[in-house]
């Protein structure tokens, strides 16, 4: 009876397991089908669905899918960030600054948020088009793809529109007369001018034939811009004990960012002063043979028409040297180029703002 009660028992397991609906697999969100067989031409850069001359394409390779996908579109991104190395002075101006107690973002400041607005927009553009999985090795393969024609469009759109805010711009430079307005217009249009140049270039590695899209005449609004701010003057003191590398640095970096500056007592439009001091610093470590300096300043930016201070702030460095007299002069010039980049910054954030 035994015998014959087991083998019914067992039928009837095997047909409700086959009653049962075939599991699914689970979705993963932005996954692409995965192909298995043999290696496809695109892994080594050949494919010819998506031809270099219409597509940037890039090739992520990972453990897992997901991340073979994300550094696939990494690539698209480095090949933005490699080729426009030269172009980053559009990030120069940004900044927020402090005045009268309140956080003010500059006019330049927008202009860079709008570029960076387009370059993702067109960085979104970027396609997952094909995944592989190579067997032997267990790796994922992924290729990222970035239509060039959308992504000229999005670039050609953004461009029109700071043309559109730069032409005023440029005209009402040119009629200005009243230095400090003029200087004005001058900062406004300047951050345009940057920002247009980074999409130029963002446009060039899309299409290394474009030339410079026409909009105004952006030769001549530089030329302008250029003669508008180097009228700007712009006066160093330091009262009390006196610093010369500090100064020499200051404004060795404030003429490097195109800004007239001077020390003592000369005519100036904007008046910086400083207040400098400094201190041996012991090593943490009792055996070091390294000698440190702290350097600490505060600094006050006057407009001198108005007599009024729009900007203050104080700055901090630490070096250090094999002597005390060298971490003490590698303090003060780096005490000095740090102050001088503040200056610069709050000078621009000044007048974009009025």
């Amino acid at each position: 009876m035994t015998k014959i009660i087991i083998p019914a028992l067992c039928a009837l397991l095997v047909c409700a397991c086959a009653s049962q609906p075939a599991k699914k697999a689970v979705a993963v969100p932005g996954a692409v089908r995965t192909s298995q067989g043999p290696r496809p031409d695109w892994v080594d850069g050949n494919g010819a669905d998506y031809p270099r001359s219409r597509f940037l394409t890039g090739i992520g390779v990972a453990d897992d899918q997901a991340s073979a996908m994300e550094r696939s579109r990494g690539e698209i991104s480095r090949i933005f960030s490699t080729q426009v190395t030269m172009n980053t002075m559009v990030n120069s101006s940004e900044q927020n600054s402090s005045q009268q107690g309140k956080n003010v973002s500059s006019y330049s400041q927008d202009v860079v948020q709008a570029v960076r607005s387009t370059s993702q927009k067109v960085l979104e553009g970027t396609e997952i088009a094909r995944t592989w999985l190579d067997k032997a090795t267990g790796q994922y393969y992924a290729l990222a793809v970035l239509d060039r024609s959308s992504a000229m469009a999005a670039i050609s759109g953004k461009l029109d529109d700071i043309d559109t805010q730069a032409r005023p711009l440029a005209a009402g430079l040119s009629a200005e007369t009243e230095k400090l307005a003029k200087i004005k217009n001058a900062m406004k249009l300047n951050a345009l001018l940057k920002g247009r140049e980074k999409l130029q270039a963002d446009m060039r590695v899309l299409d290394p034939s474009a030339g410079t899209k026409a909009g105004f005449d952006v030769n001549g609004a530089r030329d302008a811009v250029q003669k508008a701010l180097t009228s700007l003057e712009v006066a160093v003191v330091m009262p009390g004990e006196v610093s010369s590398r500090v100064q020499a640095a200051l404004v060795k970096t404030l003429n490097t960012m195109g800004i007239d500056a001077k020390t003592g007592g000369v005519t100036a439009d904007i008046l910086v002063e400083c207040t400098a001091e400094f201190a041996s610093v012991p090593d943490s470590d009792p055996q070091s043979r390294w000698k440190w300096s702290r350097g600490s300043a505060t600094v006050a930016m006057k407009d001198v028409k108005t007599s009024k201070i729009f900007l203050d702030f104080a700055a901090t460095t630490k070096e250090a040297s094999s002597t005390d007299a060298e971490a003490r002069a590698k303090a003060e010039t780096t005490l000095g180029q740090k102050i001088g980049a503040q200056v610069s910054q709050g000078i621009t954030s000044y007048f974009e703002n009025q």
